[in-house]
């Protein structure tokens, strides 16, 4: 079941991606992206892999994301400043951090609230 919702949360994410660049395009990539964007938005960086326990995947990267987002300024809950690079396979992923979250709300079947509670139990954490 795991697997499963592993691959149903990454196909979700990457269907929801803006741009797609082959890998070892990323920094030239990243760079275009940023000064075409007058305000840069924060890029956080992570991996999806090809198979991964989702719940263990869950619980290490979304608590490091909202940290990292609080620390960067942008609200964790509404990361409208945020974009997403994700690596899978060759390719990089450019995503918006709200459509992320949003695939995580859909995966877990989570509504404003209780995203809003796990977002407090991971910055708490």
């Amino acid at each position: 079941m795991s697997q499963e919702a592993w691959r149903k949360f990454r196909e979700a994410v990457l269907a929801a991606a803006f741009l797609r660049v082959p890998g070892e395009q990323y920094n030239t990539a990243r760079r275009q992206f940023l000064q075409r964007n007058g305000s840069a938005p924060v890029l956080y960086e992570l991996t999806l892999p090809e198979r991964a326990d989702w719940i263990e995947w869950r619980d290490k990267t979304f608590p490091l994301l909202a940290k990292y987002l609080k620390a960067q300024g942008v609200d964790p809950e509404r990361p409208r400043a945020a974009v997403i690079a994700a690596f899978y396979g060759n390719n990089c992923h450019f995503i918006e951090a709200e459509k992320f979250l949003n695939a995580l709300k859909e995966q877990e079947g989570l509504n404003t609230a209780a995203l809003h509670f796990r977002m407090l139990q991971w910055l708490a954490d």
